[in-house]
C-alpha cells in the first residue's frame, strides 16, 4: 500500500493556514506590543513571584498603590541575553520596571523594557526605551 505524501505546494498551504490561525486567536493577542499601551511609565514594587521559561518570562510585583501586576519580559532568549536568568532576582526584592502597560482598562499588566532590580538594570528591549 502506497502513502500518498502531500506536495510542498500543498504543504505550504497547510502550514500557512494554521499559522493564519494562530495569528486570530490568543497567540497574537499575548505576543507582541498591540494589547499595551504607546506611553512608556515605572511601575515599583515587591517581586512575589518569578517564571523563566517561555513564552515569556514573567515577574508578579505587588505595588503599594494597586496590588498584583505582571511583568512580562522578552522571550526566554533575548530575557538571558540582556543579563537577566532565574539568579538575578528573587521574591521579595525590590524592582523597578519601566514598560508599556496594557491598554485594556483595569489590566495590571506591563511589558516591561527594562528592569532595576538589585541596584542592576536590565535592558531587555534596548531599542524600545524612550529617553527624557
Amino acid at each position: 500500500m502506497t502513502t500518498r505524501h502531500p506536495n510542498p505546494i500543498d504543504r505550504r498551504l497547510v502550514l500557512g493556514a494554521a499559522a493564519a490561525t494562530l495569528a486570530a486567536g490568543g497567540a497574537a493577542a499575548h505576543h507582541g506590543w498591540s494589547w499595551a499601551d504607546g506611553a512608556q511609565t515605572e511601575l515599583t514594587g515587591t517581586i512575589r513571584e518569578i517564571y523563566i521559561g517561555a513564552p515569556h518570562p514573567t515577574l508578579r510585583v505587588e505595588t503599594a498603590q494597586d496590588g498584583l501586576w505582571t511583568v512580562e519580559l522578552g522571550n526566554p532568549r533575548q530575557t538571558t541575553a540582556a543579563g537577566f536568568t532565574a539568579a538575578s532576582a528573587q521574591v521579595g526584592d525590590r524592582v523597578l520596571a519601566l514598560g508599556n502597560r496594557s491598554a485594556q482598562d483595569g489590566e495590571r499588566r506591563l511589558k516591561a523594557v527594562r528592569l532595576t532590580v538589585r541596584e542592576r538594570t536590565y535592558d531587555i528591549y534596548p531599542d524600545r526605551i524612550r529617553r527624557g
